[in-house]
């Protein structure tokens, strides 16, 4: 077992946050998606799963599944933040997954692809309204 200098596993989780583009917000929201079939002459479900999301942020999202949804899979996201507006429509292309240890739970990262600057906007100013500016994790 390789012994590590805290120092350094503080450092690489700064360097992380560094990379990140966007600011990004960790409160659980519910957001529903579906698999975009891969050929037009598929018809999507008609059924959209729900999930939590762990973060969100206006480049993309991160939430956990028991699909264990492929790496380059497209998904149609419905992203509502209030009963009282219509929800964010867009996609997503699945760019990593987790599996979570010891159980069949697989963690999902999408970057948003195909979305409306009105779109960003919505989700820009929830983050922006959920967290002060200085505790906002950066994506």
């Amino acid at each position: 077992m390789m012994n590590r200098n805290p120092n350094q596993i503080n450092d690489r989780m700064h360097n992380d946050v560094d990379r990140r583009k966007h600011k990004r917000v960790e409160k659980p929201i519910i957001i529903r998606f579906r698999i975009r079939p891969e050929n037009k002459q598929e018809m999507a479900s008609s059924e959209w799963d729900m999930v939590g999301v762990n973060d969100l942020g206006v480049g993309g999202l991160f939430f956990n599944s028991s699909n264990n949804i492929q790496c380059g899979t497209v998904l149609e996201l419905k992203i509502g933040f209030s009963t009282s507006s219509s929800p964010v429509m867009c996609t997503g292309m699945v760019t990593r997954i987790k599996k979570q240890q010891d159980t069949s739970i697989f963690g999902i990262a999408a970057a948003f692809m195909n979305i409306a600057e009105s779109e960003k906007e919505l989700i820009n100013r929830f983050v922006n309204q959920t967290i002060p500016s200085h505790l906002a994790l950066t994506c």
